[in-house]
Formats: structure tokens, C-alpha cells, sequence
């Protein structure tokens, strides 16, 4: 292993995506106990990545120092494992990154807690397994533990990283109706959606269609708000919670939220705790629920991941020349814009 690599680094907090730079010579890692030191192929970028460059959430989601390497969702070829490691040199793997932040992934090299690496079929691409890691795993969660077989199931951004693995996901478990809203109709409906609602044009909750068949579940992945919620809830698109009625959240009423300290965090916790409670103690209104272990990283969960052989949605604005500057820092004015249809991933390396 090389004493250095080239890698992308952020050297501050800011709202400035040109700070973004590139070294030729920073150093490599040194693998620990327990880890797989991976030679990076592709890394996927995530809106954890554009909060902790912003700085947004630092209480809970703090970078480990600057200048520091963005990025975390990624693939490519084992180089070092432990003596007794389940992962040999030269195997082709995913990461995810460890929770809270995404770090490290934008970089030649880069090393990951073994339960958080997964072998790789030799017929996926290293740029398919990158885009799979968080994003599809937050889908898997949710759908294995809130979708049930013949929901009516609106999504709330069926286009984006997590919605276009949903979307397959809740028809693989069995829903009998999926519904997204998206500007992307050709893309959801080729994914298995049966009906695109174009939110440019259209409000979910005042279509009667709904009115008169509401959905079991309504998934918000982080762009419906608090206003959503609360049409749900008033307009009768969604059940009632002694029907089954539920509504799920992946980020609460405020998708960029700022969390500096314990206070702001009390305050987040608290503009959501309350509703979870008394939507399960008043069964006339849809329950209220909170994703908050989506990431979760359980035995086997990856494999039976990639077992479902789903269609990966890679963003047009992915950066195919590895490390590329100019390109990354496009790639994250697509993420801070929430403008990716799928995922948004860079190639590292050519081989």
C-alpha cells in the first residue's frame, strides 16, 4: 500500500461547494483491528454528505477533524483483512459507512468495519454496488418492517436514491398499489409504480381517486414536510389508525434541519416523540411514524439485498472520470439541490 493517495477533501464547514479540493498526496489509512482496507472503485454520495459538509447537524454528525474526506457509500477490491476475516485479498466488495456521518469514501483507498462490508456477485458493477448500500438498505428496513403484503402504498420522492429501490421493494413484498409522486413518470412506472403523481401539477391529498380508496401506508422520503403529514392526516387519503392507517417519515417536517447542540437536538426530538404517542393512542388518525433505525446493519441483509437483483437508478450527473474535481463538485450541487433521479455516484478508479 502506498504511504499516499489522491482522495477529495473538505477543509471547513461551509456552504460553499467550491471549497471542495482534491490532494494527489494525502495520507493512506492504516487498517485497524476489525476492519477491511478496501482499494475504492465508485462511491455513492447521500444528503448525509452535504450536511456534514454545511456543518448542519455537527452536534451528532461532526466530521473527526480537517481536512476530512466526504463520502462513504462504497465499493471495490478487498486489500488487507484480519488473519481470520470472512474477506480475502482481491474480493469485490460494498461498504456502508459507519453511522452517524458518511466519511472516507471519496479516496483510493479507505478502510470499513467488516459487518459493514458485503461480497459482491462478479456480474454487479462497482458503481451498482455503491448505489445500493445506505439508500437501499434504508428501503429494506422499511419496507420489512412497515410495508405488509396487499397495502395501498404511496411514496412521497419515488425517484430519488431511496425511492427507486422502494418502489420495487414494496411491489416485491406484495403490495397490491403503489402510487409516487415525481416528475419522473416513465421512470417510477418502469419500476413497477402504477401511478405517477407529477407534484409540479398536482396535489396527492386533493385527488378524489384517493379520497375514495386510501392508501395503507404513505412514505415520506424526506420532501413532503410537515404539510404533507398534516393533508394526510385532514383529507382522508390516508386511514385511519384503527384501519392500519400509518405514516411514515424518514426525516421528520424539516429535511435540512439544523442540530448545533442539546437543545436544538431536544427540540427535533421533540417535534416528533409527541406525535408518535398520541397517533397510537388516538385510533382515528393515521399513526405517526418515524424511521430512526433505517440504517441498521443486520446479519445478511446486504446479500438478501442484492438476492432481489433490483434495477439501479444511477443519476445522469455520476462522475465517470475517477476523482474528478469539477465533476464531484457538480455531483454535489445535484445532492444539495435534491435534483438526483436515483443515485449520484463517482467513479474512484478506472480498474
Amino acid at each position: 500500500l502506498a504511504l499516499t493517495m489522491k482522495c477529495i477533501l473538505i477543509p471547513r464547514h461551509g456552504e460553499d461547494i467550491d471549497n471542495l479540493t482534491c490532494s494527489e498526496n494525502f495520507p493512506s489509512p492504516a487498517r485497524k483491528a476489525g476492519q477491511v482496507l478496501v482499494k475504492v472503485q465508485a462511491c455513492a454520495l447521500a444528503p448525509g454528505d452535504i450536511r456534514v459538509m454545511k456543518g448542519h447537524c455537527d452536534y451528532f454528525q461532526p466530521p473527526r477533524g480537517f481536512p476530512y474526506i466526504p463520502g462513504g457509500d462504497i465499493s471495490g477490491i478487498v486489500q488487507e483483512a484480519d488473519e481470520n476475516s470472512r474477506f480475502k485479498r482481491g474480493d469485490r466488495v460494498l461498504c456502508m459507512f459507519e453511522v452517524p456521518r458518511p466519511l472516507d469514501g471519496l479516496a483510493e483507498y479507505a478502510c470499513a468495519k467488516e459487518h459493514l462490508v458485503e461480497k459482491i456477485p462478479d456480474d454487479m458493477s462497482f458503481v451498482d454496488a455503491a448505489a445500493l448500500t445506505s439508500s437501499a438498505l434504508a428501503s429494506y428496513n422499511a419496507c420489512e418492517s412497515f410495508v405488509k403484503p396487499g397495502d395501498r402504498v404511496l411514496i412521497l420522492g419515488g425517484s430519488g436514491g431511496c425511492g427507486t429501490f422502494l418502489i420495487q421493494m414494496a411491489k416485491n413484498k406484495g403490495a397490491s398499489y403503489i402510487a409516487t409522486t415525481s416528475s419522473e413518470s416513465e421512470l417510477v412506472k418502469a419500476l413497477g409504480a402504477d401511478v405517477c403523481i407529477d407534484y409540479h401539477k398536482e396535489k396527492f391529498w386533493q385527488i378524489t381517486a384517493f379520497k375514495e380508496d386510501p392508501f395503507d401506508i404513505i412514505i415520506d422520503l424526506g420532501v413532503g414536510r410537515y404539510e404533507a403529514w398534516k393533508m394526510a392526516r385532514n383529507s382522508g387519503v390516508l386511514k385511519a389508525g384503527k384501519d392500519g392507517g400509518r405514516y411514515l417519515t424518514f426525516s421528520g417536517d424539516e429535511p435540512h434541519m439544523k442540530v448545533h447542540n442539546m437543545w436544538q437536538t431536544v427540540k427535533f426530538a421533540l417535534s416528533i416523540l409527541p406525535r408518535v404517542v398520541w397517533t397510537r393512542l388516538w385510533p382515528f388518525v393515521p399513526r405517526y411514524l418515524h424511521h430512526i433505525n433505517g440504517l441498521e446493519v443486520k446479519p445478511g441483509c446486504f446479500a438478501k439485498i442484492m438476492d432481489m437483483k433490483l434495477r439501479v437508478v444511477i443519476d445522469p450527473h455520476s462522475v465517470t472520470s475517477p476523482l474528478d474535481l469539477e465533476g464531484v463538485k457538480w455531483a454535489f450541487h445535484v445532492m444539495d439541490k435534491q435534483a438526483g433521479h436515483g443515485k449520484v455516484v463517482v467513479q474512484v478508479a478506472s480498474t
